[in-house]
């Protein structure tokens, strides 16, 4: 098999998981208890089935009618497979957020945990990688167990530990870094910064210093130890004993032979990290009130707003699954014997 049979049989498989994925999706929310909301004008009035909302309030039975939930199941899962893999997720219920679509709601949340995630995943893949190849190098030295017992404990220890302790120190007690994001692009009163201008900028990374520090402590250690055990095996293998027999330097069979045959594993852990970016971090944007996906789900968790906690449950799942897409990519130029 070629690489390219090899491409087209994994995209295969990435529209059969997709299409799993978003009925699963449907069925979640489906079922889920009070899943049917008729919104009042400023709160909810729960209904546990169709029959019950068709009989309250003439705005609840508009949202039935609306929402199509006084059809069958098979029409509604129709029109929901049709719109989902159109980009069309609908508009959120929840009082206050305006009738707004769930696209417009993503895209407002959205780039600050790809901000958060992107730089902490980058930051922590590097340095974890780095610190894994030396740790094998120098494996039993002083080095390798001082830099595991760093990654262990930091890969062991809870997000929010750190996070309110960094939180406590360095934004409340010194007052180095602003609390929170609303408070830093308010210049810390109550006028706000004009969006887009150089201290805005300024004061936005500022806030997701402390943020990004917190996930790349608690992310590294889990990149350390995968490669360093990688390199651990690999460099056991006959032809890192051949290479050595050449004369190579040890650098030279470390960096150029052990590392790339070590990358292989690493690529599923970085795919899968890199996956979950847009899912955002719960703990952590809550923690430090950064206002990202994670803390957007999370609020609208609390107000029972189903199409927007649809569509960000599907657009995380369709990031894991490319992730993996590309992962499986990846390893068909990585290795060459996955091509056959």
């Amino acid at each position: 098999m070629t690489l390219l049979a090899y491409i087209a049989r994994r995209t295969v498989y990435l529209i059969i998981v997709l299409f799993l994925v978003a009925v699963l999706n449907f069925v979640l929310f489906e079922y889920v208890p009070m899943a049917v909301i008729g919104l009042g004008p400023t709160f909810f009035v729960p209904y546990h089935s169709p029959q019950q909302a068709l009989h309250g309030d003439q705005y609840s039975k508009q949202v039935v009618v609306e929402f199509g939930l006084n059809q069958p199941w098979p029409v509604r899962f129709e029109k929901y497979i049709i719109n989902i893999f159109t980009g069309n997720f609908g508009y959120c219920i929840s009082a206050g957020c305006g009738h707004r679509t769930v696209w417009s709601i993503l895209a407002q949340y959205a780039p600050n945990s790809i901000l958060l995630l992107g730089v902490s995943t980058t930051l922590a893949v590097i340095i974890g990688s780095l610190m894994g190849v030396i740790s094998a190098s120098r494996r039993g030295k002083f080095v390798d167990l001082s830099s595991l017992s760093v990654s262990i404990f930091a890969f062991s220890v809870p997000s929010f530990w750190i996070g309110l302790i960094l939180l406590y120190f360095f934004a409340i007690q010194y007052h180095w870094f602003p609390p929170s994001l609303s408070y830093a692009t308010l210049g810390g009163g109550s006028t706000p910064i004009p969006v887009g201008s150089l201290q805005y900028i300024q004061a936005y990374l500022w806030a997701a210093t402390l943020p990004i520090i917190v996930l790349t402590l608690i992310s590294y250690g889990a990149f350390q130890l995968i490669m360093r055990n990688t390199i651990t095996d690999v460099m056991t293998e006959d032809y890192i004993l051949m290479a050595r027999a050449k004369g190579l330097s040890e650098r030279k069979v470390l960096y150029k032979h052990a590392f790339r045959n070590a990358l292989l594993p690493v690529v599923t852990v970085v795919a899968l990290a890199f996956g979950g970016i847009l899912g955002g971090a719960i703990i952590t944007e809550t923690i430090f009130s950064f206002q990202g996906i994670g803390w957007a789900t999370l609020n609208f968790i609390y107000v029972d707003d189903y199409p927007v906690l649809q569509g960000a449950f599907f657009l995380i799942a369709v990031m894991t699954v490319f992730a993996n897409f590309i992962a499986d990519i990846a390893y068909g130029f990585l290795d060459p014997r996955i091509s056959y």
